[in-house]
């Protein structure tokens, strides 16, 4: 099948051709067809299998399809959880409309409220936003919310986990009703997704689903560095860090204090390596990302409040430093290597207190990820569950003398006693 199958106007086929795009991935295929017929659409699909055009093309369908308007009230809304997600959907929607009248504006946090109540005076078709910045701007009654024909919800799961379920339903309570609603995420497992998904789709909707979202592609290899504290940690990742395979890398840890720990230890092994942050300045997160994007920068050090919605396609490895409490967040991190196709590599560093941890996440993903060594660096510790292949000897339960001999006497007085007085004035026994 090819894009011109999908029934899409050629000013939309236009840039999918400038930018060799022609034929649809899977994803794109099953959720294009659905979108354009009106219905409410809950799509999942695996991260970087381009879920981000399987929206964006019916959206600019629909605005084609409509009426001219000038006006700063958009026709269609797109809410994501990050930042850098928001930004990374911008720069698709502005690739696909460089060429014609669509408008579109990007309103996040970190960016002067001032700046953006003059870019929401200017028309707007398409509005992408966080949940957070976007009902700042409704308080302040800068926002025109009316004209929504089309929302559309991306990375539906994360934010569940983000905690943005009331922001949304908030946001979606201002929206006309009469609107359709696409949901799009790289998993849709659990009952909170599902009642989420209730909660704002009607009756008539789809699903789509394209592989198993528990499924790491196979053009991603998966390593487990065992590692038997934190100081053999850091030889690992020192080692790591300068294998020539590795051409650009993100290491994932847990926290703001972690990646603040980490940036100096990489540092301090001779690799310049930058920290990204749910906490720092908006400006300073882009540059950093924008000079990844130019290979100025080979490693960053990230949570997975940033690394969910980076899209670097030069990125060829992957290390978790840490595991990711959750199961899926595995998987939406593995999915930032191997972009389009490409060979990707992931290597977690295990501890032992992290294997509960790491058996979660292979029963998620239906698969055990390979144990492999460092030379030179090979763990002493055993893996849990796994000793030198050699049954211990039981030893033989030596018994207390002193608790023998004391029993015995017990026993010995008890055969002596005659039999118990009765107690209370009932009938006696026959004889």
């Amino acid at each position: 099948m090819f894009f011109i199958d999908l029934n899409l106007d050629l000013e939309i086929l236009g840039p999918l051709a400038d930018n060799n795009f022609l034929s649809p991935r899977p994803i794109q295929e099953q959720a294009i067809p659905v979108a354009l017929e009106g219905v409410d659409l809950l799509a999942s699909a695996p991260t970087g299998t381009g879920k981000t055009l399987a929206f964006v093309l019916p959206a600019l369908q629909k605005i084609f399809d409509a009426e001219p308007d000038r006006s700063s009230a958009p026709q269609i809304l797109i809410l994501t959880p990050t930042r850098e997600l928001a930004k990374q959907i911008h720069q698709v929607v502005e690739l696909q409309t460089q060429n014609n009248r669509i408008k579109s504006c990007l309103i996040v946090g970190g960016v002067p409220f001032g700046m953006q109540k003059g870019m929401l005076a200017e028309p707007i078709d398409i509005m992408v936003a966080t949940p957070g910045r976007l009902l700042e701007l409704n308080a302040q009654e800068w926002l025109d919310l009316s004209l929504v024909d089309m929302l559309i919800i991306d990375e539906a799961d994360r934010m569940l986990d983000l905690g943005f379920i009331h922001d949304i339903k908030q946001i979606a309570d201002v929206l006309p009703l009469e609107r359709q609603t696409l949901m799009f995420s790289a998993t849709l497992e659990g009952e909170k997704i599902q009642q989420f998904a209730t909660d704002l789709l009607n009756e008539d909707s789809q699903i789509v689903a394209v592989e198993q979202p528990r499924h790491i592609p196979s053009n991603i290899e998966q390593f487990v560095y065992r590692a038997d504290n934190e100081q053999h940690k850091e030889y690992l990742v020192k080692a790591l860090i300068h294998q020539p395979e590795l051409k650009q890398g993100i290491i994932f840890v847990n926290s703001r204090k972690q990646v603040e720990q980490w940036v100096e230890i990489v540092r301090s092994g001779g690799m310049q390596c930058y920290g990204l942050h749910g906490d720092m300045r908006q400006s300073e997160r882009n540059q950093r990302i924008k000079e990844m994007r130019r290979g100025r920068i080979k490693l960053i050090i990230a949570t997975d409040v940033v690394g969910r919605g980076l899209d670097l396609p030069d990125l060829t490895h992957v290390i978790n430093l840490y595991l990711p409490m959750k199961a899926d967040s595995y998987v939406h991190r593995s999915g930032r290597s191997g972009r389009d196709g490409a060979k990707g590599t992931v290597w977690s560093i295990v501890e032992p207190l992290d294997w509960s941890t790491l058996g979660k996440i292979e029963r998620f993903i239906g698969e055990k990820i390979p144990r492999i060594t460092f030379p030179g660096l090979a763990p002493k510790k055993p893996e849990p569950g796994k000793g030198s292949g050699k049954p211990k000897a039981k030893k033989p339960k030596v018994k207390n003398k002193k608790a023998i001999k004391k029993a015995a006497a017990k026993k010995a007085s008890s055969q002596k006693k005659g039999p118990k007085k009765r107690v209370g004035r009932g009938p006696k026994a026959p004889k």
